[in-house]
């Protein structure tokens, strides 16, 4: 069966991920794509050869198709992934879900009524390196864990009719684009929920009203401690961009691995004690080091949304996981 995709949101990640993605898999077919900005929905239309709109409801009028990405502002999401549904779509939306965790179970409640897919672009679980270390970690690879800490940041600095600079239209800054990401890996690694959060962020390099870096400690249900560092105003060359685990018995340490390419590396080190040493001596043993595999994780994604909707079986366990990410949002932002 081949899957005939409609985008809306056409510019951003669309055009420079996720189209790409899309027109890889033979089994799926570009048959349209819309953009609120005119300008923006006939380059990318005549970049690939598709009839292009400006308005969403014209497009899915207009067009047959059975699935639609949705790669807008946050504060569309909601709307438009509810349009979508009325002309009985499938849809794939961009993380975060919506803007409220409330926004998102009404969405997922309203797929499930209908029977049809719905799935939010977390893409980084599809890493090998993060599966990897969901494995080592499922099988006690070390130990009880302990602390986690995720580090994720980019440049970027006051642009002018930037959407993720605006409160209204992203609903936040660095915790919503980058902090959302670690949530829900740290939440799919370990396979629970973090049920405590305390945080600070402020807006300290640059103008705009969202917030600019954020420190989030956070405890999970079965009482493993963390922290979540997501920052706009650290240089990409200046962040190593680390995933930690540590636990009773090793660790687990990715470097390089946050982000939109299947790069960078895993440390993993089986290093159990046992006795209590007054010394502290620390001998430092070799871990074992995987790399990254350098596939495109938007087509692994999407390939397991299609297999989904190709199975006539929705499934709305990682969309409730999407809700479950902004729910621990929701609770950032509200106590501050």
């Amino acid at each position: 069966m081949k899957i005939k995709w409609c985008v809306i949101g056409a510019g951003g990640i669309a055009d420079r991920r996720t189209i790409p993605a899309i027109l890889k898999d033979k089994d799926n077919e570009l048959v349209a794509v819309m953009d609120r900005a005119p300008a923006t929905a006939e380059n990318v239309g005549e970049k690939y050869g598709v009839p292009y709109f400006s308005d969403e409801e014209e497009m899915l009028k207009t067009v047959e198709c059975d699935a639609v990405y949705i790669g807008t502002p946050v504060s569309c999401h909601f709307e438009q992934a509810s349009v979508a549904l009325e002309y009985g779509k499938h849809v794939f939306v961009e993380k975060p879900v919506a803007l409220t965790a409330d926004e998102g179970e009404r969405l997922v409640e309203a797929f499930k009524k209908a029977g049809k897919q719905f799935t939010v672009g977390y893409m980084m679980k599809h890493h090998n390196l993060h599966e990897k270390v969901k494995e080592i970690v499922q099988s006690g690879g070390i130990g009880q864990v302990n602390d986690v800490r995720a580090q994720f940041s980019c440049w970027y600095p006051d642009i002018p009719g930037a959407w993720r600079q605006k409160k209204s239209l992203g609903g936040g800054g660095a915790v919503m684009d980058l902090g959302v990401h670690c949530i829900e890996l740290i939440e799919f690694v370990l396979g629970e929920e973090i049920a405590e959060v305390k945080s600070f962020y402020s807006t300290r390099t640059f103008s705009y009203e969202v917030e600019d870096g954020a420190v989030i400690l956070f405890k999970t249900q079965s009482g493993v401690l963390g922290h979540i560092d997501v920052h706009f105003n650290i240089p990409d060359n200046a962040s190593e961009s680390k995933f930690e685990l540590y636990g009773s018995k090793g660790y687990a340490i990715c470097k390089g691995t946050l982000g939109q390419e299947e790069t960078g590396t895993l440390s993993y080190l089986y290093a159990p004690q046992g006795d209590y040493s007054a010394m502290q001596n620390r001998s430092v043993d070799k871990p074992v080091e995987y790399t990254g595999a350098g596939e495109d994780l938007y087509l692994k994604q999407l390939s397991a949304f299609c297999e989904k909707v190709r199975s006539g079986k929705p499934d709305y366990f990682y969309a409730e996981r999407a809700v479950q990410v902004q729910r621990v949002v929701d609770k950032i932002y509200s106590k501050n």
